[in-house]
């Protein structure tokens, strides 16, 4: 066969794809399932609106991202995605606030009240990052005020300045590459804080490096405006892998990849073993082999560490290497109502959080106005809901439903979230109309995002990732081994590189 072979059709496998095909290489995408969007995956709601199952926004001022879309043809689906809102809710230790009461700490009863001007959770994350790295917030003002200004060199003396800073931060004794994000919060902020972060941030404190969780801060604007896509999410991927269709390129749907070895035949260095699976993801026990001269594998850790290799396919630091980054767990639980009764509450869009296994919540997401992302718990919390597992679906007698695809959600898990909710929200709501479910910790989605362990090399680890068999013409596009591990900007960043460095593409004509 020869050519080259990306495995796995989520945006960046569709992304490099697209892109090999369209610079005249002999392409086939590879892809275990029967959709193109991996970890973004939108369901249709009857009605109108989208249940984002996974990436649900962007950030407007990643220019590579935005351009992308324009040069799709995305950009009029962009439609403001809303974080924050103030008359949203806060719900810790039985006591519900508006997240406007932030403004006065007397009235979070377990607050720092020292701190009348940082008593939300992201204030006081960054307090402790402040004082892990001093000057940190008026370096990343410059940096980001540089960029928007496309200043570059001023841009390039803030984060100089800024790295500097962070190899010289302490913390508890260590340096900062060494130290964890718990170690950096327990450093600067007391029980009540830490335990008040824990509690109203959302999600939960990863135990991951505190370098690469700063660095993510850093390269984060100040006042980010996240916008989403009023066609889905999905709409990125599925017009990748349509474009690369269009210019030329196979997929091969129902392949999971399950060996790779390499081979003296003249078809191409590489022999590729997939397993075929149909459409409920079941091993049909069928195998293919082929042979190919380039193989990219677009996969996050999870299906790389249920590769089989042969000998010396990947080079000495691969295992190590693959273990770099640990996993985030994290479920979605959608709901929909037949009437939107959180605007009673005088809510209506955008998130609230809680101590309450839920941990957050997002109102009419997706533009439907009756959807409700129910649960969105991440890391440990998600194991609550395991008990949940077995049972029946949730239904509806004589009912339609109101998502046309999607997992179904245990009715357990549903009815006990619905109580959750009224019992947050301080009022009896009818129980929804239908729901839909997405556990991000299962095979074949092992993790939701993934975050650096402590103590990596990140940028000689992320090398040696993008072409983890030196000499050899096998390469990693993944967003876990990025300087923003879990985003759609880190995908794709990753996949340039490859791309430029390996493939010898010129830089993509949408950019210029």
């Amino acid at each position: 066969m020869g050519g080259v072979v990306v495995i796995g059709a989520g945006v960046g496998g569709c992304y490099t794809a697209f892109r090999l095909v369209t610079g005249s290489q002999n392409v086939t995408l590879y892809e275990s399932g029967y959709r193109a969007g991996g970890r973004i995956w939108s369901v249709p709601v009857r009605g109108g609106g989208w249940a984002e199952l996974g990436a649900m926004r962007l950030n407007r001022e990643s220019a590579p991202v935005m351009k992308l879309l324009g040069h799709l043809g995305l950009t009029e689906a962009l439609t403001p995605f809303h974080f924050g809102r103030s008359e949203n809710f806060v719900r810790a230790r039985g006591s519900l606030l508006r997240q406007r009461d932030y403004a006065n700490a007397s009235a979070i009863p377990y607050a720092v009240r020292k701190r009348s001007h940082v008593t939300d959770a992201d204030g006081l994350s960054f307090e402790a990052v402040e004082a892990a790295v001093p000057g940190f917030g008026r370096l990343r003002e410059i940096y980001h005020r540089a960029v928007r200004d496309q200043r570059p060199a001023g841009a390039v003396s803030a984060q100089a300045r800024y790295r500097a800073a962070c190899r010289k931060a302490m913390v508890q004794g260590e340096p900062l590459e060494k130290a964890s994000w718990p170690q950096v919060l327990a450093a600067a902020l007391d029980r009540e804080a830490l335990r008040l972060v824990a509690d109203t941030g959302g999600y939960d404190v990863h135990t991951g490096g505190a370098a690469a969780w700063i660095d993510v801060l850093f390269h984060t604007p100040p006042l980010a405006e996240y916008v989403t896509l009023s066609c889905g999410m999905q709409s990125l991927p599925r017009a990748l892998h349509s474009a690369f269709e269009g210019a030329g390129g196979r997929t091969r749907w129902g392949h999971r990849l399950c060996r790779i070895a390499l081979t003296e035949r003249a078809e191409g260095p590489y022999e590729l073993t997939f397993a075929l699976e149909d459409r409920m993801g079941r091993d049909t026990g069928h195998r293919k082999r082929i042979q190919a001269d380039t193989v990219v594998l677009a996969l996050p850790q999870g299906p790389l560490r249920r590769i089989e290799a042969g000998p010396e396919v990947f080079s000495r630091f691969w295992r190590e290497d693959l273990e770099a980054v640990e996993p985030v767990r994290a479920v979605k639980l959608f709901l929909a109502y037949d009437e939107p009764w959180w605007r009673a509450c005088g809510v209506e869009t955008g998130r609230s959080t809680t101590d309450l296994p839920l941990r957050q919540l997002w109102y009419a997401p997706g533009g439907a106005s009756r959807l409700l992302l129910a649960a969105y718990p991440s890391g440990p919390s998600t194991a609550f809901w395991d008990r949940f597992d077995t049972g029946p679906s949730y239904q509806v007698p004589g009912g339609m439903g109101a998502f046309r695809a999607g997992p179904a959600a245990p009715a357990g898990a549903v009815d006990y979230a619905h109580e959750l909710l009224c019992r947050m929200h301080r009022v009896r709501a009818h129980p929804p109309v239908a729901a839909c479910w997405q556990d991000w910790g299962r095979p074949p989605y092992s993790a939701a995002w993934h975050m650096w362990r402590a103590g990596q090399a990140r940028e000689e680890v992320a090398a040696r990732m993008r072409a983890p068999a030196p000499g050899g013409s096998l390469h990693v596009v993944s967003d876990c081994w990025t300087v923003d591990p879990g985003s759609i900007p880190g995908t794709l960043g990753c996949a340039e590189q490859v791309l430029q460095e390996y493939f010898a593409l010129p830089r993509p004509p949408w950019t210029s």
